[in-house]
């Protein structure tokens, strides 16, 4: 066995070894993630009482259509002595914008002739009525306009929290890959360092025996100083990324977390390929789930319900009303039996430029919401396309620097191989393993940097919501 097989051997199992020690906690894995910023991330739970204020406001537009009860006594002491009670219950209703209404009053005592309808017989009067809309507020009026809207508006704040968690999961996944690299990074230059320091000890039996020069073994010294720096540097960038990753990964009580260097997963996963339909796939999905575009045919339906309120203004107010009452007890014989009063109500605007001004503009923001509508979903085709041109381009770096890697592999055993057979020095020998070393970090970066753009991917096509364990 060469020295360079050992060197080799003792590498792997430092590496081995550093894993293990790794394994002994559960690895941090992307589930989780999201279901920390899911769960705690500050920004997202801000997204979710702005649907609580939707959900507040639908509430408030059905308070148009509560029972109203209204009740109201009067004495009179002059020239005419009497009591007069009346009390009135009122029951908007949304179909047809008819409103019901009921009461009961009693007026006893002296009258004056043209107040004679006041008295009622002994027992009072009961009446029950209806108010029925036949052209003006029939179809739609402010009472009917107002709930829709605000149904519809709790649909939009959902979206305004499906946007929230689709930016937030993947600028978390961007900062975990990252964590992920670091760690494995400085896997590799501990393992470097390694084999700097093991082969030290080669070194100094062999200038001891005189087979090499001391330089050898004073270059390699420089190599552990510059490999140690290294480590250094290395750890502060897992530590970096560990502090940016715990903005998103939060405690159950949302205080970030730091997960630690023993929770790093042990690799990165193999890319794969896109396929030819991937993209068009995604480009439809996107069209019916990014919350751009959901929001925007949302704020289109309230628009519409805002413009057909408009132009209901414009239509005649004609309104057709009954009223059955009856009184009972002992009275005077014009008061008893039943009464009933109906009829209808007619009312134009000649000019109606009020109503005509607030169609117009409420047409006009409807083109507006069409136009910007338009706009979204061809720049909502572009994300998807430019994320998939990015993810096959991830996936092509990986393929060159993972081949550039087995070359440089090969190339530091043969100058090893030489440096046994005194053909080479420690100093091309440490160049090698730098360029393998080099080669090893790109490949980390170059898995990274596809997971990440397979999030920008799954983000553009809205389907990145879906990576996340449903609580």
């Amino acid at each position: 066995m060469t020295r360079a097989t050992v060197h080799w051997v003792r590498a792997a199992l430092l590496v081995v070894g550093w894993t293990a020690g790794a394994s002994a906690q559960t690895p941090l894995e992307v589930p989780e993630v999201l279901a920390s910023v899911d769960r705690s991330f500050p920004l997202i739970e801000a997204a979710r009482r702005e649907q609580d204020l939707a959900a507040g406001a639908a509430v408030e537009a059905r308070g148009a259509f509560d029972l109203k009860v209204k009740a109201g006594a009067e004495t009179l002491r002059s020239y005419y002595d009497n009591d007069r009670f009346k009390a009135t219950v009122e029951q908007p209703l949304a179909p047809l914008g008819m409103t019901l209404f009921g009461g009961y009053r009693a007026g006893r005592g002296d009258f004056a002739q043209y107040d004679a309808k006041s008295l009622t017989l002994d027992n009072g009067e009961l009446s029950a009525g209806i108010n029925l809309p036949l052209l003006r507020d029939r179809a739609v009026d402010a009472r009917r306009a107002a709930l829709r809207v605000t149904d519809i508006g709790v649909n939009l704040a959902a979206q305004t929290v499906a946007k929230a968690r689709l930016s937030y999961f993947k600028d978390a996944l961007k900062q975990y890959w990252d964590w992920v690299a670091a760690g494995r990074q400085l896997d590799v230059a501990r393992a470097l360092l390694d084999l700097a320091e093991r082969r030290d000890t080669d070194l100094a039996d062999a200038v001891s025996l005189g087979q090499l020069a001391p330089v050898e073994r004073t270059d390699n010294m420089r190599v552990i100083l510059q490999r140690r720096s290294a480590l250094v540097l290395g750890q502060r960038v897992l530590e970096a990324t560990a502090i940016n990753l715990s903005l998103y990964y939060r405690g159950p009580d949302g205080a970030p977390l730091r997960p630690t260097s023993d929770r790093v997963p042990e690799r990165l996963p193999d890319p794969a390929p896109l396929l030819p339909d991937d993209e068009a796939r995604a480009i439809a999905d996107a069209l019916v789930r990014r919350p751009e575009v959901l929001s925007l045919r949302f704020k289109r339906n309230q628009q519409e319900v805002e413009t057909n309120l408009a132009g209901n203004a414009l239509l005649p107010s004609l309104n057709l009303f009954g009223d059955l009452s009856r009184d009972s007890g002992e009275g005077p014989v014009t008061r008893r039996g039943n009464e009933l009063a109906a009829g209808l109500v007619f009312e134009l605007p000649l000019q109606r430029r009020k109503a005509s001004g607030k169609l117009t503009q409420a047409q006009a923001k409807l083109s507006a919401i069409d136009a910007e509508l338009r706009f979204v979903q061809d720049r909502v085709r572009a994300d998807v396309q430019d994320a998939a041109s990015a993810l096959r381009a991830a996936f092509q770096s990986v393929d060159l620097v993972r081949q550039e890697l087995t070359v440089a592999r090969e190339l530091e055993s043969l100058e090893r191989d030489r440096f046994d057979l005194g053909d080479s020095t420690q100093f091309l020998v440490n160049l090698r393993e730098l360029n393998t070393a080099d080669a090893a970090f790109r490949e980390i970066k170059a898995l990274a940097d596809y997971q990440k753009a397979l999030a920008e991917f799954e983000a553009a096509s809205g389907r990145l919501v879906d990576r996340a364990p449903t609580p």
